[in-house]
């Protein structure tokens, strides 16, 4: 059975209007109305909760057993922190996502025990995690981490943004010559939950508005299909709540 998203107006707990996006139950967004005319208003809240998904979707509208909603399915497996038992033993994890995708959160909830994290790095090379100067020094540091670990064979998450395809690439060709299997997971909230989680941030630590919408995008085009098609030997849309 295909996981099921539902999209239907919602009000957030202090009355906003607005659209409810779901899958299997778990909330994924909310969004508040785009326009006045309702029909417009639904078009545009398929637009955007597609964006969520990452796929154009079939929706169906119903009103069986309760308000209006729209139903669509996909065939791309929910995922959550349980998708790491499915994978094989001194797997890398390449976590692929924008700024602000919930990538740390992700580590930190699913207890990983190993974690390479650019931002990590940063702070202990130079003090300071945003430093995009230091960004060189750091990915040298993760490289060194990266060869021991896959020489070693223990798994190991890698944390950072990998939107890119190009290092992407650079990361399989390393698993592969040391005969490791390498998994992705996407993680792509809608660009406004991003922009929002990314203004929380230190100032030091906030990624420019072009750079978060260019993230954003490569992220939107690395599909489970396209990553699997890299030579991945496992990826998954991770699907958290909010």
């Amino acid at each position: 059975m295909f996981p099921r998203y539902v999209l239907a107006p919602s009000r957030t707990g202090n009355g906003t209007p607005g659209w409810q996006l779901t899958r299997d139950g778990r909330s994924l967004d909310f969004h508040g109305p785009f326009v006045a005319d309702f029909d417009r208003d639904v078009e545009a809240a398929m637009d955007w909760a597609e964006q969520i998904i990452g796929t154009r979707q079939d929706w169906r509208h119903t009103r069986v057993g309760g308000p209006d909603r729209w139903l669509a399915a996909d065939d791309r497996p929910a995922a959550g922190a349980d998708v790491l038992r499915s994978l094989e033993p001194g797997t890398l994890v390449v976590a692929v996502g924008p700024a602000g995708a919930g990538k740390s959160t992700f580590a930190t909830a699913a207890g990983l025990a190993t974690v390479v994290c650019l931002d990590s790095l940063r702070e202990r090379i130079g003090g300071d995690a945003g430093d995009q100067s230091l960004t060189p020094a750091a990915v040298a540091a993760q490289n060194i981490l990266l060869e021991k670990h896959l020489c070693e064979g223990t798994a190991l998450y890698l944390d950072s943004t990998n939107v890119e395809a190009r290092i992407r690439a650079e990361l399989v060709a390393r698993a592969r010559r040391h005969g490791r299997p390498v998994a992705a997971l996407r993680f792509l909230p809608h660009l406004d939950t991003c922009r929002a989680r990314n203004g929380t941030r230190p100032p030091n630590r906030q990624v420019p508005d072009n750079v978060l919408v260019r993230q954003h995008s490569l992220a939107l085009t690395a599909t489970p299909q396209a990553l699997t098609s890299e030579g991945f030997t496992a990826a998954h849309d991770i699907v958290a709540p909010l």
